[in-house]
């Protein structure tokens, strides 16, 4: 299972240049649409998503982590910054190489990279994520038939196609 790691900021920055444009909303709004975002987005079998914010700003009510909708949401500790937790994540890794890091930030970049994870940055993420969704809304819907079975009548013309009498032959 890939694991993917947003610096949540950084995303909600290059978004201006996309469809999902997060900048024009308050701070907390914008971070939940983020989130809801990668929830909507998200494939479960395959990714396990974490998206990391600057949390020098939450309040001591508010949680450090906490899941939504399967998405993994941490905020860093006072003092520390979002790009330090997400080196240390991949650093600390046991799979870095299936690890990927959605950042724009070149030490980030530079970091991760040389612990073996993959790098894409944050625009063409949300741009690739959501030519996926697209794809996934238009996929036809799977027949009927293969949850129900054909019908006593479509079984009896296939059979008459096959030249099957209806006797069972051995």
């Amino acid at each position: 299972m890939r694991h993917i790691i947003i610096d949540g900021y950084n995303l909600l920055h290059a978004s201006r240049e996309t469809d999902h444009d997060w900048t024009h909303l308050d701070l907390e709004d914008a971070r939940e649409q983020i989130v809801s975002f990668l929830a909507g987005r998200r494939r479960p079998k395959r990714e396990k998503l974490t998206v990391v914010f600057d949390g020098g700003a939450l309040t001591e009510l508010q949680p450090r982590e906490r899941s939504v909708h399967g998405v993994r949401v941490l905020f860093s500790e006072p003092g520390v910054s979002a790009d330090e937790v997400i080196c240390r994540m991949v650093t600390n890794a046991p799979d870095a190489a299936a690890t990927l890091v959605v950042t724009a930030d070149r030490e980030i970049r530079s970091e991760v990279i040389s612990a073996g994870a993959r790098v894409v940055g944050p625009r063409n993420f949300i741009l690739t994520a959501e030519e996926h969704h697209e794809r996934r809304k238009r996929r036809k819907p799977l027949p009927r038939e293969k949850f129900e079975g054909l019908s006593k009548g479509e079984v009896e013309r296939w059979r008459e196609i096959f030249g099957f009498d209806g006797e069972d032959e051995e």
